[in-house]
């Protein structure tokens, strides 16, 4: 076989995969480990135990289908770490990238290693420029961490994953910009209105959650996303957002199954 059929194989072969990781990750994996997780937490109930990473939700839940339209699409970089969203959460992120409006931003608060962010680029339409924000390690902060965030801010440099992708998704990657700061005070300016899906997974704290939001709500456009992670998980996350629905009525909604929420932008 000739170096250039080699290639085109490899290219195909890694297609195939990538729509098979989608395909598991969606329809079996997501409605498994739904099924397991509502085990685990009626087994906590009932045993009168508490996970440090479980609290109590309040916002009404939906289902997934009722808020993006089912596409075709791949994953790549399946292997989750801890700080990773799951397998489930990161094919219901990847639909809402392929829907997202062509010629819009996509901004990621928090890109820790990547993983994530490689898949929004994958899926979003081509014409899309994804821009995702990280601390430098050792940066100062305006607010506190939530304790126990040191191990998800204190690496060599954010986003491996995506950096040292492989060349097969190496078009995808040349549309993602690394952006370095703190959450709460970079100049956000030039993003505002563009963005038509935001993911907010930056600190877990409070008072981050609550300004990471604010933000969130400023970048995105008309009838855009915004998806936040680890609802029900990091306490500092679980009140800021119920706080927002409570004070400002946004219309906010669990994604069942999973610990996003998510908000659509009405017309301005």
């Amino acid at each position: 076989m000739a170096p250039s059929e080699q290639a085109a194989w490899k290219i195909s072969a890694e297609k195939i995969r990538g729509r098979w990781n989608a395909s598991y990750a969606l329809n079996v994996y997501y409605p498994v480990a739904t099924l397991e997780r509502l085990w685990r937490k009626r087994s906590r109930v009932l045993r009168g135990k508490k996970s440090r990473h479980e609290q109590p939700t309040r916002l009404p839940q939906v289902a997934w289908s009722d808020l993006f339209q089912r596409r075709k699409f791949s994953l790549t970089e399946t292997r989750k770490c801890s700080g990773n969203v799951t397998l489930g959460e990161l094919a219901i992120l990847a639909q809402a990238a392929a829907g997202c409006v062509a010629g819009s931003e996509i901004v990621e608060i928090g890109t820790f290693d990547g993983r994530t962010t490689i898949n929004l680029a994958l899926n979003a339409p081509t014409s899309c420029s994804i821009f995702t924000l990280d601390l430098l390690p050792h940066q100062a902060t305006r607010f506190q961490l939530e304790v126990g965030e040191s191990q998800f801010v204190e690496k060599p440099l954010p986003g491996v994953r995506s950096r040292q992708c492989r060349q097969s998704l190496s078009s995808s990657a040349r549309r993602i910009t690394q952006l370095f700061g703190d959450s709460a005070t970079f100049d956000w300016s030039n993003h505002y209105g563009k963005a038509g899906l935001v993911f907010v997974d930056g600190s877990h704290a409070y008072d981050y959650a609550r300004v990471d939001s604010t933000t969130a709500m400023q970048l995105v456009t008309v009838n855009g996303a915004v998806l936040w992670h680890d609802y029900g998980v990091w306490e500092g996350v679980t009140r800021a957002l119920e706080d927002l629905e409570l004070t400002k009525t946004l219309g906010l909604r669990h994604i069942r199954g999973t610990s996003l929420v998510v908000w659509r932008a009405p017309e301005r």
